[in-house]
């Protein structure tokens, strides 16, 4: 009789095993799904990053555009021609090649279409004379830091976009 008891007692824990294994198996497709989702989700929020990126430098080259445009400027109260001499929004730079790029599309900048000042490049105010470090005293003139305002655009490929405004200087003759 006991022999038999045995027997039962067997076939009455052999579907636990089973029913136990699935359940295991189970769990661990939940989690390496949630695992695929969460690396997936992570990948999106790096490109988008990524894109954020890649509008703040082309931001960054405009500015180093409109300072050489400062350079070049004469006179305080001179303003660049847009897109002529810096480009505008209907005309932007282009930056790095198309087939870079998926579709083509290229980060790119301009000037700010809607500055906080009268323009995107502009005087704004007189520095500091300058004294020490710069000999720019021959033939009687003394120089000042000129202060100009930048405001620019840059545009990533897939179009978002970050303004930038800077404050640049520039030595230009007292009286000038």
């Amino acid at each position: 009789m006991q022999i038999q008891r045995r027997h039962q007692n067997h076939k009455r824990e052999g579907g636990v095993a089973l029913v136990l294994a699935v359940l295991l198996l189970i769990a661990v497709s939940g989690l390496a799904l949630s695992t695929m989702q969460t690396a997936a989700s992570d990948g999106t929020v790096a490109g988008f990053q990524n894109q954020e990126m890649i509008a703040f430098y082309a931001a960054e080259a405009g500015i180093a555009d409109a300072r050489a445009v400062i350079r070049n400027m004469g006179e305080r109260d001179q303003l660049p021609n847009y897109p002529a001499d810096f480009p505008n929004v209907a005309a932007p730079v282009l930056l790095s090649q198309s087939s870079e790029f998926v579709g083509g599309n290229r980060p790119a900048y301009f000037a700010d279409p809607a500055p906080p000042t009268a323009a995107p490049i502009m005087y704004v105010g007189e520095g500091t004379q300058c004294t020490e470090g710069c000999n720019m005293t021959l033939g009687g003139l003394k120089y000042n830091h000129t202060k100009w305002q930048i405001n620019v655009v840059g545009r990533s490929p897939s179009g978002d976009q970050k303004r930038l405004e800077v404050v640049a200087t520039r030595l230009l003759a007292v009286g000038y």
